[in-house]
């Protein structure tokens, strides 16, 4: 897509600025024609976010074509510029220097080279711009396009829409699967719910194609329902809410309310405000408005509904989250159906759909294997169910027809697309450029929200004003992988991307898109991006690869008959053989990774990618880094966790534009042991050049203890993990740390279970979220107590000892949701005392050797919802107070003592206090560190 084109080429443009004006700083008219490009570039995406051909429909073929035409020129001159600007940037010498002299004295040996490359960029710009003038000034004289109204807004998008829905609506059947119990709720809601004044609103939302519409039309048009209100209104809303739309809204729901009453027209002169007081003031109503895109157009048609007769109604459905939680008049009710359909719904609805003619709904033994893959690929998403049932049951009921269908699930089923794609326009540009993204990754695949932000932030997808770094004129600037996370969240907000996991406090840990809509996006990314596995066909495609992802595939057949020399991007999953000779061409590549390739060695040809940002070699067998890294100076992100690396040569601090360091190892067979996490050592230098760097972990202290007071000078540091302290180190660790106002996570170790951590020193920054503590202490420091934001704690072989209170700093902390305690207490009674722990939702206890009596006071823990017990042999009771965690719903057991075990089991007369708990499972390690037993006790 053009917008991906001109959105990297102005980052690209950026960057090289930045590194004009602090590496080349007199060369002037290098920059001027850097500035110059980015102007360009800067006209071309104000072009595409008003003009972009893929949120245009018009009956004006030949204007449509013209106006891709218009967009294809961008997106070349885009390729143009990037071109120019890499070639630039790789011929320039660019070593980075840690002092001024030194860097005095490579400009002026370099100072030949560096002349010639500006010279030649200049050049190529000036021709760029020579032979592009013209369709410049073309896009600046442009004002209406094909399909757009004034304001260069989609005209036909409402019609469109309600194109789509009425398809929607034919071909989900009047009775609904999977959603008899929130149909339920919604008619006890609509007829018995709270009948105070104003109305009361709820809010239905879900993906495209959940059933939103089709469930609230069933419920709509109940007669209990219908004869409970004294008028009833069903309003479509149109995604661009202006004024004159919006006085149209209004009139056509002064229609439906009183389709019998006299007026004159949509100009009449009375205002509709006035008129819908008249008319519902007095009256009881239900008003529906189906598929509202801005909780801003939301608030202002709220704005204008009178209060009417207590228990009158509005239902709102919407695609986006964000539109039912986040206005003035909040909803009583909020029905999210994003969970879709479960295995045994689909099934029945995909049958009932298929073999409309029988009665019971059941499917061929010969077609259940396909059934089931094509089950698989809808993923519980009622529409699509809906439309390939009714699609199959218009196809011979054979083994190979329902397997052409499979195959080509998205182009037999352009009705999805249809669906999907009022989402995708709604989207701004820089959300369209993210979204797209998830093309580089396979079907039924769930990437880590980090990874997902670094190679978004690296893609130079995400823009932070108009500045880099944390600082702009002396004010503190939040990094940018935090507005990137905001693209994430609002991504999942709109329902188009998927949360796999989450972590405790809400946060997304992984993610992915329905295949359904992978399909989707393949077909709009075009050649911008290019995906091949080993089912894929091997045509060649007709332009050059930008970004590449490859799954399984010979690098050797892929690179056969393609022009690959302007890959910038190459993502590889699974065996990568030829690999090594095929990069060595790829002098443009920016983004490498190599997750999960079966490497041995350090791929040494990589120091040759000068352009390198992000390198990626976890969870391969690597074993060392050579001193030549130095050589990606540009390097943002090196990813070497799970791997065998023990060491880091001094070279490291040459990477002065590394943000991300993260080369720890974790050997965890059942349970954690003490020396689970190996760090890293890295060799003595100057570790403050590392001025970029958000999170470095694990780095190993043993033989390189002056980095410890070294750390105080990253200040912008978010993430630290640190192993192997000593007890006389904490009083400097304090120190360092105490300066890192940003830091969210803490993570430090001490040499053995035995040594201490000293940390009761100077006070901690207060915004720490996680917090890591593995090392006997003599008792928690007092800033601990001090961490009201703390979300995660966990605290390991501790070895508080019984005349301490092992949680009196920890029961206040306002949001503390998840406890991890292994070896914290040598005590034989642990008391959790009443109204503590008021946000805690898991908890952990292991090897507390001593304990014999827990005990749970009333209004403990209110919110607990998962507790583990591993390994405290001596605790023969159940936790006293256990049946008041009433919100409690899983209890998992490792290897406890068999009379604890036996009092959970039924017709224990201590059965009846957990009786309200839905999961209670018993496990048990052999001497083989593997699982040997189980007991489901629920």
């Amino acid at each position: 897509m053009a917008e991906i084109a001109v959105q990297v080429a102005l980052v690209v443009a950026e960057k090289a600025i930045i590194f004009l004006y602090y590496k080349l700083n007199h060369s002037s008219t290098v920059r001027y024609d850097v500035q110059k490009a980015k102007n360009c570039l800067e006209r071309m995406r104000a072009y595409l976010r008003d003009y972009s051909a893929s949120s245009s429909s018009s009956e004006d073929r030949e204007g449509l074509e013209g106006l891709k035409n218009r967009v294809k020129q961008v997106q070349n001159i885009a390729y143009e510029i990037e071109d120019a600007l890499d070639m630039f940037m790789l011929e320039v010498p660019h070593q980075f220097h840690s002092n001024a002299f030194s860097e005095k004295i490579h400009g002026l040996v370099h100072y030949p080279a560096v002349r010639k490359a500006s010279h030649e960029f200049s050049s190529k710009i000036e021709d760029i711009m020579e032979k592009k003038l013209r369709f410049l000034l073309d896009l600046d004289s442009i004002h209406q396009v094909p399909g757009r109204d004034q304001e260069g807004r989609p005209s036909s998008s409402t019609t469109r829409r309600e194109d789509s829905h009425s398809t929607h609506r034919r071909l989900e059947e009047e009775e609904i699967v999977g959603f008899e119990k929130p149909k339920q709720e919604l008619i006890k809601q609509l007829v018995e719910g709270d009948n105070s004044r104003p109305f009361t609103i709820i809010s239905l939302v879900g993906p495209g194609g959940s059933g939103k519409t089709t469930l609230l039309k069933n419920v709509f048009e109940n007669k209990m329902v219908q004869g409970f209100f004294n008028c009833h209104a069903w309003i479509d809303v149109p995604r661009d809410l202006c004024d004159r739309k919006l006085r149209e809204l209004l009139l056509n729901m002064l229609r439906k309310f009183d389709p019998k009453g006299k007026r004159e027209g949509p100009d009449h002169h009375e205002d509709p405000e006035v008129q819908l007081r008249q008319l519902l003031e007095q009256k009881r109503f239900v008003l529906v408005l189906d598929n509202v895109w801005c909780k801003k157009d939301l608030e202002r048609i709220v704005n204008y509904i009178p209060n009417g007769l207590p228990g009158s109604k509005v239902i709102t459905t919407s695609r986006i989250s964000d539109v039912a939680s986040g206005r003035a008049k909040s909803p009583a009710h909020i029905h999210d159906l994003s969970n879709l359909l479960s295995k045994e719904d689909a099934r029945s609805l995909f049958y009932k759909r298929a073999f409309p003619n029988d009665r019971e709904g059941k499917c061929p033994p010969e077609l259940k294997e396909w059934a089931d893959k094509i089950l698989k690929r809808c993923e519980g998403l009622p529409f699509a169910i809906s439309a390939v049932g009714t699609l199959l049951a218009k196809k011979r009921p054979t083994p190979l027809e329902w397997k052409k269908l499979h195959d080509n699930l998205e182009p037999n089923l352009p009705i999805i697309s249809q669906i999907l794609q009022p989402s995708y326009e709604d989207l701004p540009s820089h959300l369209k450029t993210c979204f797209l993204y998830f093309s580089m990754f396979p079907e039924d695949y769930s990437i880590s929200r980090e990874r997902l932000i670094r190679l978004w932030v690296t893609e130079g997808f995400v823009m932070q004003g108009k500045s880099e770094g944390f600082v702009v004129q002396g004010r503190k600037k939040k990094p940018i992988e935090e507005d990137a996370e905001g693209y994430l969240t609002e991504l999942i907000g709109r329902n188009l991307v998927h949360a796999s996991t989450m972590e405790v406090d809400g946060r997304v840990r992984s993610c992915r898109v329905l295949n359904l809509v992978l399909d989707f996006i393949i077909s709009k990314v075009e050649n911008v991006i290019v995906s091949f596995d080993e089912n894929c066909s091997c045509s060649t495609p007709d332009e050059k690869i930008r970004r590449l992802s490859v799954h399984n595939v010979s690098m050797t057949k892929l690179s056969r008959n393609r022009d690959l020399s302007c890959i910038r991007t190459l993502l590889v999953c699974g065996q990568a053989s030829s690999l090594s000779e095929l990069l060595k061409t790829f002098r443009f590549l920016k983004v490498l990774d190599l997750q999960g390739v079966p490497l041995e060695d350090f791929p040494n040809y990589v120091v040759g990618l000068t352009l390198l940002r992000y390198l990626c070699l976890r969870e391969t067998n690597v074993r060392t880094v050579p001193k030549s890294i130095k050589k990606l100076g540009f390097l943002e992100t090196f990813d070497l966790k799970q791997t065998k690396v023990t060491n880091l040569p001094a070279e490291i601090y040459a990477l002065h534009n590394l943000r991300h360091l993260l080369v720890y190892r974790y050997d965890v067979p059942n349970y954690v042991t003490f020396g689970a996490a190996r760090g890293v050592e890295v060799s003595a230098g100057n570790i403050a050049a590392l001025s970029s760097i958000q999170k470095l972990s694990l780095i190993t202290v043993k033989n390189n203890r002056k980095i410890i007071r070294d750390l105080g000078e990253l200040k912008g540091l978010r993430k630290l993990g640190l192993t192997d302290l000593e007890r006389k180190d904490g009083r400097e660790l304090c120190c360092s740390v105490q300066k890192m106002e940003d830091l969210s996570t803490l993570d430090v170790r001490s040499t053995s279970e035995e040594e201490f951590l000293d940390l009761d020193h100077e006070e901690f920054p207060h915004y720490l979220q996680r917090l890591y503590l593995k090392g006997r202490l003599e008792r928690l420091p007092k800033w601990i107590s001090q961490l009201h934001s703390v979300a995660k704690i966990g605290l390991k072989w501790s070895k508080l000892n019984a005349n301490e209170n092992p949680l009196e700093a920890l029961q206040a902390l306002p949001n503390l949701m998840e406890l991890d305690l292994v070896r914290y207490y040598t005590g034989e009674k642990l008391e959790f005392k009443k109204d503590t722990f008021k946000e805690l939702k898991i908890l952990h206890i292991e090897e507390f050797d001593q304990l014999n009596t827990m005990v749970v006071q009333n209004g403990a823990m209110p919110k607990l919802k998962k507790l583990t017990m591993s390994r405290c042999q001596n605790l023969e009771l159940l936790p006293l107070g256990i049946e008041g965690l009433r919100s409690l719903d899983e209890l998992l057991l490792y290897d406890m003592n068999n009379l604890f075990i036996a009092r959970l089991q039924k017709g224990s007369e201590d059965r009846q206090v957990v009786e309200h708990i839905r999961v209670i499972h018993s496990l048990y390690l052999g001497s083989n560190q593997r699982f040997t037993g189980f007991q489901n006790l629920s």
